[in-house]
């Protein structure tokens, strides 16, 4: 019953793909079933490889983010399931985070309440730890964190730089992040490493504020940079408890 009432456009390999879950310059997120099984629901990123094609940079790290993937295995990490890859597409099938996004859930409640974000950073420090014990250094935005039925932390990757698999231990250089919650360094195009990642703290501040603690209007990505290296953070709201000042 449940294979025949899933709603599904295609399959591959033993997985039935069904409805859009979200979607990407170059990859599309979408729900499936393992066939097998018929109860091992999961959200399958559907890499298109001839779109891919058109970004160097993603067409020679197009099977990075699988490499890193199943290294990994943490409560508070979307765990990879399994890698299938077509003629034009390239598939990760992951575990499904039905909780959805925390962007939308902060969004939805206008800003988070101290005790809430004390719970998603505890979790989220402990995924960094364990990333940058196995070498990764992460694309740490809000839009890379999920929600389980039990409304804990799941970090998806995205754009994540890894040591071992590049081959050196040098500190990274490749550009990684979106610009409103990159480090300085990424910004100026510096080398870099795990330190980097301390910059998460933006998304403390997103979460208590429902904002962000840099913004330039227009925007310039010079002009950002600049504010963060003169340290004109947004205010935060006279609300929130000082133990919460981070930055």
């Amino acid at each position: 019953d449940v294979l025949k009432n899933f709603y599904h456009t295609k399959r591959v390999g033993t997985y039935l793909i069904g409805r859009k879950l979200g979607e990407g310059s170059f990859a599309k997120v979408r729900e499936g079933l393992h066939t097998l099984t018929g109860e091992k629901q999961v959200a399958v990123k559907v890499i298109d490889k001839r779109k891919a094609k058109k970004d160097s940079y993603v067409t020679k790290n197009l099977r990075r983010e699988g490499l890193i993937q199943e290294m990994i295995r943490h409560p508070n990490i979307a765990q990879l399931l399994d890698i299938l890859e077509t003629e034009n597409s390239y598939y990760l099938v992951m575990e499904l985070c039905p909780g959805g996004n925390l962007m939308n859930h902060i969004y939805e409640k206008k800003h988070l309440d101290e005790r809430e974000t004390q719970k998603y950073i505890r979790q989220l420090v402990l995924a960094v730890e364990h990333l940058h014990r196995a070498g990764v250094v992460h694309d740490l935005k809000i839009e890379n964190l999920l929600l389980d039925e039990q409304d804990n932390i799941k970090l998806i990757f995205g754009l994540s730089n890894c040591a071992g698999i590049l081959g050196y231990s040098d500190p990274f250089s490749t550009q990684c992040g979106s610009p409103a919650y990159a480090a300085p360094e990424l910004l100026s195009r510096k080398k870099y490493g795990p330190k980097v990642d301390v910059w998460s703290g933006v998304n403390m501040y997103a979460m208590l504020t429902g904002s962000l603690p840099f913004t330039v209007e227009p925007f310039s990505l010079r002009a950002l940079h600049q504010k963060m290296v003169d340290k004109e953070m947004n205010p935060l709201p006279p609300t929130l408890s000082t133990g919460n000042h981070f930055l």
